[in-house]
């Protein structure tokens, strides 16, 4: 391992670089135990601020975890998700989800939101905002806005489980033709750092989903935040 000091690549960037290169080579495999910050500085010629700064780069990209008292070890590959069918799942399946409820209500305005959907901003909206789970830990934030002009008078606020689509479809009788999906990553502000448990400036997933009725109108827009340290999102096509 070298490291080139005379380079304009900051020193914990080719540090990062290096190390990252051990595991992905399997040079340093699942479970294997790195050695210790004082070894690597040692080893690199850096210090140990810069060593640190490496590995918690790399424990944010979900390639290394820290045990308390035990030491700094490789993570297996992060899961691959079809990001597609995470949401896009048949309206007819059972589907089993969990989250914590932030708040929700109905009649809000958000000229931003309106503008999204090609709406007047004076639009009111029912809105959902919740922290989404998987297998029992944080993975997202979740913010939802569905134009009240479809939403039936008189009708409960969503449950904190829901399916946004199986509300769409069944609550607001509406049929879904088509949705328009952003992808960008963004990286935690204060209010995802207390959230979703993730250190400052930790690399978040941002997708942003808009959807449509079969009459055209827009029915519905919601942005996820997600984490990014145990799974990797991918979306396939079909292109025959």
């Amino acid at each position: 391992m070298k490291i080139d000091k005379s380079a304009t690549t900051p020193l914990y960037s080719q540090v990062e670089v290096t190390l990252e290169e051990k595991i992905l080579s399997g040079q340093w495999d699942e479970g294997f135990q790195i050695p210790t910050e004082t070894e690597l500085a040692k080893t690199l010629e850096v210090s140990n601020i810069t060593i640190k700064r490496a590995i918690m780069n790399l424990v944010d990209k979900g390639m290394l975890v820290r045990q308390r008292g035990r030491g700094t070890f490789v993570t297996g590959q992060r899961l691959e998700k079809n990001i597609h069918k995470s949401e896009f799942i048949k309206m007819d399946e059972q589907v089993s989800s969990a989250h914590d409820l932030l708040s929700s209500g109905s009649h809000g305005l958000y000229p931003s939101i309106a503008k999204k959907l090609k709406k007047p901003v004076e639009t009111e909206f029912v809105y959902l905002e919740r922290i989404g789970y998987e297998d029992g830990e944080k993975v997202s934030l979740e913010y939802t806005y569905i134009p009240q002009e479809i939403w039936p008078k008189n009708e409960p606020i969503i449950n904190k489980d829901a399916f946004i689509y199986d509300v769409l479809k069944k609550t607001c009788k509406v049929t879904l033709k088509r949705s328009k999906n952003y992808f960008s990553g963004a990286v935690a502000n204060e209010k995802e750092v207390k959230l979703l448990g993730v250190r400052p400036n930790t690399p978040l997933f941002v997708w942003e989903r808009i959807t449509f009725a079969d009459s055209g109108e827009c029915v519905e827009y919601s942005k996820f935040v997600m984490k990014q340290d145990k799974e990797k999102y991918y979306m396939e096509l079909e292109l025959t």
